[in-house]
C-alpha cells in the first residue's frame, strides 16, 4: 500500500538515482522518470490524448485532478511529447514492450535471484534502446491499477489492478509515491494467479522496457486491446510499440470450422477474412500473444517458432543457458 512515510520516500529516492549513470544522459533519463513513475496517471492521460481522436471509437479521457498534478502539468506534458516524437522507429523508440507467453512470465515473477543479462540481442528486443534484462530483488513483486483502464473512465476494462511491477528501485518507488493506483507487495504465487487469470480473459503479456526505467524490464502489463496505450499505438497508428513473442499463429484449415472466435480474440488484428470469407492470419502484425489459440474451440491454431534469429522468446531459462555456455 502507499507509504507516505518521508524516510522511506527519501530511502526510495536513493535507490532510483543510483540506477542511473551519472552522465547529463543519465540524469535526463532521472528526470523522466522521476515524472513518468511518480505522475503516471497524468502521463498515460496526455500519451492517449495525443492520439485519441485518430481512433475508430475515441473515449472521453478521465484526467486526474490534484494540485499534485497541476504542479507537474506542464513536465510531463514536456517529457510525454519528448517520448512521443520518438515512438515511430524501432532506432528511437524508448518506451516498448516484448510480448510474453504465459510460461515466460511466469519464469520472470518466480525468480528466485537477482538477474542480470545485461542488454538483450535485437533478435529478441529488436529495438535500439531500452532492453536491458536486469532485475534486483526479483521477489519484491507489486500490482498496481493499470492506468489505461482508469484512464477510460467507466468504460475501461475489469478488473483494474493488472499491472506487475518488478524488482527494485521500481515497486518501492510505487508504493512511497503514488497513492493513486492502489499498489500493494503480492507474492510470487499471486503474480503467477494474476497472470493466469488474465491469460483466460485473453490478456497480452507484456514485459515493458523504458529509457526513463534505465532501460530496463520493470513491469509486466496484461493488456488489452480496447484499453491499451501501446497496443492502441500499435493497431492504429502502426506504432512499433510491441515485439513479438518469437512466436507465431498458424491456423490448420482442415480443423477449422470458420466460426471467427479467433478473429474476434485477436488482439493485434492479425486475423482476417480473405476472399473466400476464411479466416487467415496476417503474419506482418501476429505477435503470438496465445489469445486465439484460448478462443479457438476445436484446437485448429497452434503458435510455431519464428525464425530465431530474425525473433526469438524471451525465455529466461535459455538465455541463461546459453550465458553460462
Amino acid at each position: 500500500m502507499y507509504n507516505p512515510d518521508p524516510e522511506a520516500r527519501k530511502k526510495s529516492q536513493r535507490a532510483l538515482t543510483k540506477v542511473f549513470p551519472r552522465t547529463d544522459e543519465g540524469l535526463a533519463h532521472l528526470m523522466h522518470a522521476q515524472l513518468y513513475l511518480g505522475y503516471i496517471p497524468l502521463y498515460i492521460y496526455y500519451m492517449r490524448s495525443s492520439f485519441n481522436s485518430y481512433l475508430p471509437e475515441p473515449d472521453d479521457l478521465v484526467k486526474p485532478e490534484g494540485i499534485e498534478f497541476d504542479i507537474v502539468d506542464e513536465l510531463v506534458k514536456i517529457a510525454v511529447n519528448d517520448c512521443n516524437s520518438k515512438v515511430g522507429s524501432l532506432m528511437t523508440n524508448s518506451y516498448h514492450a516484448k510480448v510474453l507467453r504465459l510460461e515466460d512470465a511466469e519464469q520472470v515473477v518466480t525468480l528466485t535471484e537477482d538477474l542480470n543479462l545485461g542488454e538483450l540481442p535485437k533478435t529478441i528486443m529488436p529495438y535500439e534502446i531500452a532492453r536491458d534484462l536486469i532485475i534486483d530483488s526479483p521477489d519484491r513483486i507489486a500490482v498496481i491499477d493499470c492506468v489505461c483502464r482508469r484512464v477510460r473512465g467507466e468504460k475501461g476494462c475489469t478488473p483494474v489492478d493488472v499491472c506487475i511491477v518488478i524488482g527494485e528501485p521500481w515497486v518501492s518507488w510505487a508504493l512511497d509515491r503514488d497513492r493513486y493506483m492502489n499498489g500493494r507487495i503480492v507474492t510470487q504465487d499471486e503474480a503467477l494467479q494474476i497472470l493466469r487469470e488474465c491469460h483466460e480473459r485473453g490478456n497480452v503479456h507484456a514485459g515493458f522496457f523504458k529509457d526513463s526505467a534505465a532501460g530496463r524490464l520493470y513491469s509486466i502489463c496484461n493488456c488489452c486491446p480496447c484499453c491499451c496505450t501501446a497496443l492502441l499505438s500499435q493497431n492504429y497508428l502502426t506504432a512499433p510499440m510491441m515485439a513479438g513473442s518469437g512466436y507465431i499463429a498458424k491456423i490448420d484449415m482442415d480443423k477449422c470450422v470458420n466460426c471467427g472466435l479467433c478473429e474476434k480474440k485477436c488482439n493485434f488484428l492479425a486475423i482476417y477474412r480473405d476472399a473466400n470469407n476464411h479466416v487467415q492470419v496476417n503474419e506482418d502484425l501476429c505477435r503470438g500473444c496465445e489469445a486465439c489459440l484460448l478462443a479457438c474451440k476445436k484446437d485448429a491454431i497452434k503458435l510455431e517458432l519464428v525464425d530465431s534469429s530474425v525473433l526469438a522468446p524471451l525465455d529466461i531459462k535459455a538465455l541463461k543457458a546459453q550465458m553460462n555456455g
